[in-house]
């Protein structure tokens, strides 16, 4: 492949470390931040994203455009920085503002924007989407896109899923998947061949593995954070849903559906038997972590988590992947955890122009490309769904054939997380943490309250300014 041909001198990158006001979702442990270019600024302490501009700016000509980003440091890899060092020589009008901000960056957008601090570029959840551009963040990407000379290698599927209103809001980086992961090294040590199909046969495998003589367990649930993000998937398997988005944008919960009860009780049923883990407090990154150690054998997994688990000891060709079981609803539902450049609004027109520079070149068939067979190189290739349609992962590298095969499995079972996530989220991992950690406790009685407070203390409110917003 040819690369781009660029001489190397120095770059203005800046990293400086930042604390997330929330951690979500798709979290990452903290590491030590890493220079990526001649001129790095450290800190030793917190900085707001407009600070941290204020003394790039310093460092540049006075005409430099400088770009502040969030980011998660498990993504700031080699080939990242490899690429950022390239992209600063062919823009050296523009200095790159990096700050680290753990979690998911995305999920803070809303509230640094509020705050006069967010960035000026980052990568947002396809869940969070729709809030943010009906919230007047986002900044339309039409006349970018339109004029990019690589448009036409992007998928019009993803270009018309964030497209609202004739507007454009996000360009897709990656697409991942939820599946059941499975330690294959630990399911030949119990002599068990196949992963499970149902919700019987997961328990069944689970009880056949557990060990605690070796600490080793069946299943791994979370329990101490996050815990709907696990949660909502076992709701879907048995047919129901935690809420229901109205004809009118308004917002139902249906905590007490008889499939969030189910889910519930297979939780409790698990922990109960034993043969889910019996720490609560591991957080995700450490269910990772237990996983691909071999004391963990099953729990759900994103797809992109592949090289995240192959790079804390496990071998790739023991990484089994999935369908979800089904559960009563006969059905496996999974769902799509991917994500979107954004711009901010906000932002000044020539940083809104340095941010689509930025994306344009990251979001390239070379750039993209290249941090496939980055991948490869390092021995795990995560199987996710990339958004340009002139890029075949299979002819750049030796994709496990099983993994293949499981995408094909799960074509059309994805669905975003449920309605309203942003705002319900608290009331349902409090429930979840409840039934989990006091095995008397009565989901239905536990899911009721925790509805009528819900529904009192956010969604009465959220609704009343959804049909004032109507009105207008």
């Amino acid at each position: 492949m040819r690369r781009r041909q660029v001489m190397k001198k120095a770059a203005a990158i800046l990293l400086t470390a930042a604390v997330a006001a929330g951690l979500t979702a798709c979290g990452s442990k903290p590491s030590e931040t890493q220079s990526t270019a001649a001129e790095v600024k450290k800190t030793e302490e917190e900085k707001t994203a407009a600070e941290d501009g204020k003394a790039a700016e310093d460092k540049g000509n006075g005409e430099a455009v400088t770009l502040t980003m969030w980011v998660e440091s498990k993504n700031e890899t080699d080939i990242k920085q490899e690429l950022d060092e390239e992209f600063m020589e062919e823009n050296p009008d523009i200095i790159l503002n990096k700050v680290m901000k753990e979690g998911d960056p995305g999920n803070d957008f809303y509230q640094g924007v509020a705050a006069g601090n967010a960035p000026d570029c980052v990568t947002v959840s396809f869940t969070l989407m729709d809030k943010y551009a009906n919230a007047g963040i986002l900044a339309p990407l039409n006349q970018y896109f339109d004029q990019w000379d690589e448009k036409d290698g992007f998928s019009q599927s993803y270009v018309d899923m964030f497209t609202k209103n004739g507007n454009l809001y996000g360009i897709t980086s990656i697409d991942a998947n939820f599946l059941l992961a499975y330690n294959k090294a630990v399911f030949r040590e119990a002599g068990i061949e196949n992963p499970p199909a149902t919700w019987e046969e997961a328990y069944e495998t689970a009880k056949k593995i557990t060990n605690p003589d070796t600490q080793t367990y069946g299943y791994g649930v979370l329990g101490s954070e996050w815990t709907d993000w696990f949660f909502q998937y076992y709701v879907w398997q048995a047919g129901g849903d935690l809420t229901k988005r109205n004809a009118d944008g308004t917002l139902e919960l249906t905590f007490t559906d008889p499939a969030v009860i189910e889910a519930a009780n297979y939780y409790q049923k698990l922990r109960r038997d034993g043969v889910s883990q019996p720490d609560l407090t591991l957080k995700f990154n450490e269910l990772i972590e237990k996983f691909a150690q071999g004391k963990i054998a099953m729990m759900p997994f994103a797809t992109d988590w592949v090289s995240t688990a192959a790079s804390l000891g496990a071998k790739v060709d023991d990484i089994g992947l999935c369908p979800f079981p089904a559960g009563p609803s006969g059905k496996s539902v999974t769902t799509s955890l991917g994500y979107n450049w954004v711009i901010n609004a906000k932002s000044s027109p020539e940083k809104q122009d340095a941010a689509w520079r930025y994306i344009a070149f990251m979001s390239s068939k070379e750039s993209m490309e290249r941090t496939i067979e980055a991948s490869a190189d390092k021995g795990a290739v995560d199987p996710i769904h990339y958004p340009r349609t002139d890029v075949n992962v299979s002819e750049l590298t030796d994709m496990n054939p099983e993994y293949q095969e499981v995408l094909k499995k799960i074509e059309g079972t994805g669905r975003l997380e449920y309605e309203g996530k942003d705002i319900i989220s608290p009331y349902v991992d409090r429930t979840v943490q409840k039934i989990l950690a006091d095995l008397n406790a009565d989901p239905e009685k536990e899911f009721a309250a925790a509805s009528e407070q819900a529904q009192k203390e956010v969604v009465d409110q959220y609704n009343k300014e959804v049909l004032e917003k109507a009105e207008k």
